[in-house]
């Protein structure tokens, strides 16, 4: 426990130490004050307000501010009721609460009747304090906005949707740092480094019951798994996998590389402000999962493609374009909305572009030539760069980032097992890799290598036993996605929740886009848009109340006036 923990612990014994005094005062029995959870019980009786309110605040998502809200109607109660004495109670409760108690200066007088004159500063406050802990309710248990921020599932979902994530579909989870500015994730508002939160308080894992598991072919928001510790210059790469992919570009061993990008260049999150990540899971926990030739096989099945899966297609830009923008937007004009790039096979200036079968039949017209898709065979470590800025060679950065016993890559990878809940597997220096991070930080183990033998919490180990399930995802854009070949597996304790609704779309390039208005998410990808019948519905009410409003006032205009004549 560190010294601000130990504060912080100080400071709500000094609370319930006040709490005491405010009892006697107020008639109760002030042992009252002691006994947990029962004290709020007791606090809102005093309060007169309803006793269910106790849940409200033992949530840690919003308990916060109704201790605040208690603490405001306390002192109402003792007659501080301006502006500036409310800032001060809650500001400093660890005083306040034992001044109001033991002072003899403070009487209680009890919960006022009405507040005449109430300061409108307090109104607002007061509203939106209530606002405030509504609105982080649904947003914690129910139902949160999340908004498309990459092209890893395009076709399926697009950069710019914004979606209502259900966070009952497989339980909700209760918060683990309670301390966060409201409605941010981790990050302040327009800032991309600056903490929304303090870690001063961290609670264990809790996740509330859900409607079902992660199934095979969901849609799931998750926590980023590497997303622990990530390079600020760019977020969507962890600092493990920059460190690799800067080591293989620059020549420089990592320990070097790690002295040039110090820590003062990364940030470091809990696991549930890790960055949220949406794909689809390909496979389950217990699961046998391999790609071979970019087809997926689960348990040597084949399994079918998503609807909307895309690859990369390599092309030549026809000589007619005066410039690359054109030709991005006669791509994204045909229904092809991912960026275009140099392609892995640079001898001929070709270029790539992900997009569905389908749609390489479009590009083909376009370019006018013939397309061929991008493929990596199996056992090649080695590609080409996928930045327009290199073209030397570096290793495709596929998990478990060992090539010398996994001579995996994107189209070609595996076999592999997904780790089940109790299910254990054997230990040894080859395949520690696939392992080693499940281990040491998802299942919190110290684990140490002495003598060519693996030690787990200094006990010698030649096999492991999982503590929990976990997944494999993909996005279904194939070729431009950071997923679980790149970092591995998604713990079930960094599962979020299920994409239901399309509420808002928008293209950078197209603008609104109404058809993908109004829809729900399904493992096949969206229905049809019901923005119209939204629209109709809200043209109905809006006349209907229209003409309610003109007949009661005619009705009003021919009644007989109730004024007697003087």
């Amino acid at each position: 426990m560190g010294i601000i923990q130990i504060l912080l612990l100080i400071s709500f014994i000094l609370l319930f130490a006040g709490l005491y005094g405010v009892f006697k005062k107020a008639g109760e029995q002030p042992w009252k004050a002691l006994v947990p959870v029962y004290n709020i019980v007791v606090w809102l009786k005093l309060l007169q307000k309803p006793w269910w309110w106790v849940f409200l605040v033992i949530i840690p998502a919003v308990g916060f501010y109704m201790l605040a809200v208690l603490i405001v109607l306390t002192s109402n109660a003792f007659g501080k009721r301006k502006f500036g004495e409310h800032v001060l109670a809650v500001c400093g409760y660890f005083a306040w609460m034992p001044w109001l108690g033991f002072s003899s200066a403070n009487e209680w007088k009890g919960v006022p009747r009405d507040e005449i004159n109430k300061h409108f500063l307090k109104e607002w406050g007061e509203a939106a304090v209530f606002a405030v802990v509504a609105a982080t309710l649904i947003r914690t248990f129910f139902f949160e906005a999340f908004v498309i921020p990459s092209s890893s599932m395009e076709g399926t979902l697009r950069v710019g949707d914004y979606l209502f994530v259900s966070k009952m579909s497989y339980g909700a989870k209760v918060p683990s740092i309670p301390l966060t500015f409201p409605f941010t994730h981790n990050t302040m508002p327009f800032t991309e480094t600056t903490p929304s939160y303090v870690d001063w308080i961290e609670l264990p894992e809790i996740r509330l019951p859900g409607w079902s598991d992660v199934e095979r072919g969901d849609i799931v928001v998750f926590n980023f798994p590497e997303g622990d510790t990530v390079y600020t210059g760019n977020r969507n790469r962890s600092y493990y996998g920059f460190i690799r992919v800067m080591s293989q570009n620059s020549r420089l061993s990592e320990s070097q590389i790690r002295q040039i990008y110090v820590p003062d260049s990364i940030v470091v999150h809990p696991t549930d402000k890790k960055d949220n990540y949406v794909k689809r899971c390909v496979a389950t926990a217990g699961d046998k999962f391999e790609i071979r030739d970019q087809q997926i096989y689960i348990n040597g099945a084949a399994q079918k493609f998503p609807k909307e899966v895309q690859f990369s297609y390599n092309f030549n830009i026809p000589k007619g374009y005066n410039s690359w923008e054109s030709f991005q937007y006669d791509l994204n004009a045909n229904g092809i909305t991912d960026n275009f790039y140099y392609s892995q096979n640079d001898t001929a200036r070709q270029f790539t572009v992900s997009c569905s079968e389908a749609n390489s039949k479009i590009l083909e017209k376009i370019t006018g030539a013939p397309v061929s898709r991008a493929f990596f065979p199996k056992g090649m470590c080695k590609v080409p760069s996928l930045n327009p800025m290199y073209f030397e060679s570096l290793v495709d950065d596929v998990f478990p980032h060992d090539t010398t016993h996994f001579k995996w890559n994107r189209d070609n990878f595996g076999p592999l097992l997904i780790p089940k809940e109790g299910m254990t597997v054997k230990l040894s220096l080859d395949s520690l890799p696939l392992w080693r991070r499940i281990i040491e930080v998802y299942e919190h183990n110290k684990l140490e290598i002495k003598g060519g033998q693996i030690y787990i919490n200094g006990q010698l180990a030649t096999t492991y036993t999982f503590q929990q399930n976990y997944y494999f995802m993909m996005g279904d854009n194939r070729h431009n996605s950071l997923d679980s070949r790149y970092w591995g597996f998604v713990p079930e304790d960094h599962v979020v929740g299920k994409p239901v609704f399309v509420w808002m779309s928008r293209g950078e390039h197209s603008g609104l886009r109404p058809e993908r208005m109004m829809t729900f998410v399904s493992k096949d990808g969206l229905s049809k848009s019901y923005l119209w019948f939204v629209i109709t519905g809200i043209a109905i009410y809006a006349g209907w109340s229209y003409y309610r409003g003109k007949k009661k006032k005619e009705a009003e205009s021919k009644r007989p006036s109730l004024r007697k004549n003087k």
